[in-house]
């Protein structure tokens, strides 16, 4: 969150004549927080709060919900249009704060940096100065290749990475361009030295990252999940992580948020976790929060607002794309 939104979020009130009302806990809210504040609520912008039927049913004032992120999973969109609630959300703006996250989890857990930063405070040495994994010419696998993608595409590109990626609609001219090679979900796995996560929570990619699919990997590999969590089965990472099947990983996101930290996951000595902060770099939280304003103050002036995530409610509305 950033320290000072009112900068941002000014326009509310200047051009669309909406009270502000900000919610300070830093913590999702849940269905029954949500079904208590809607009430006269004509806009939210929210980060990753639960929007389910029942919630958006009750919320007979709610016109917009204009998401500060880019993930949709916690929004019923159908539920949404039924009720001629505008959704959108903030595609693309954090994509190079995700693509540096990734490349922070993936230096981490190659070199052991907080571990070896840990045993210096110590006072050890010597026995921390011990070769570790390169990136330069190492295998890339990319698991989605959108925005994030192929932002984290680039980075390993300048690198000297070899880089390998699936996605259901291929962007061949990009491809390309980068030098990036499109294989099967499988062929990437047992090749990949790392494999990054970088699809949207969805019906077909959860469990994407499956007991099967670590198996195809190679004894020294690396999984890095900064998508959404429930995309890697988080129990059967741990038993790789445990076993040595895998040699590392560093995971942003997780099945349950926040996370229940007694899982074997969280007592692994080669595993990086940082809680879902891929995506907060300052200047994404002001470009996303500024998107969302954005689409916000359009909508209540008649205008249709970018990213819409549900267009079959633009003719509820009386909106035209």
């Amino acid at each position: 969150m950033l320290d000072d939104p009112m900068h941002i979020l000014r326009p509310l009130e200047e051009k669309a004549g909406l009270e502000i009302r900000i919610e300070t806990s830093g913590i999702h809210l849940d269905e029954e927080e949500l079904l208590a504040g809607l009430p006269g609520v004509v806009a939210t912008l929210p980060s990753n709060d639960t929007y389910t039927a029942r919630v958006l049913a009750a919320a007979p004032d709610l016109k917009i919900i204009s998401r500060t992120g880019v993930g949709l999973n916690a929004i019923d969109l159908a539920a949404a249009a039924e009720n001629g609630i505008v959704v959108t959300h903030a595609a693309g703006q954090n994509r190079d704060s995700v693509a540096e996250h990734t490349f922070g989890l993936m230096l981490g857990i190659a070199r052991k940096i907080p571990w070896k930063d840990q045993a210096l405070r110590e006072g050890e040495w010597a026995a921390l100065r011990t070769p570790s994994a390169p990136l330069k010419g190492k295998t890339l696998g990319i698991l989605g290749l959108g925005n994030v993608g192929k932002q984290v595409a680039l980075r390993a590109s300048a690198f000297g990475m070899e880089i390998i990626a699936c996605d259901i609609v291929p962007d061949e001219r990009f491809a390309a361009e980068v030098g990036v090679y499109f294989h099967s979900l499988e062929e990437i796995a047992g090749r990949a030295d790392f494999l990054s996560c970088h699809v949207p929570l969805t019906l077909e990619t959860r469990g994407m990252v499956s007991r099967d699919l670590l198996k195809l990997m190679k004894p020294g590999a690396f999984l890095i999940n900064i998508a959404r969590g429930p995309v890697v089965d988080i129990d059967a990472l741990a038993d790789a992580l445990a076993s040595g099947q895998i040699r590392g990983a560093g995971i942003d996101v997780f099945p349950q948020e926040p996370p229940d930290v007694s899982h074997p996951l969280f007592s692994l000595d080669n595993v990086i976790v940082t809680p879902h902060a891929g995506g907060v770099a300052e200047d994404a939280c002001e470009n996303c929060l500024s998107h969302g304003v954005r689409a916000v103050v359009d909508y209540m002036a008649g205008r249709l607002p970018s990213d819409i995530a549900n267009p079959e409610v633009l003719e509820k509305v009386g909106l035209t794309a």
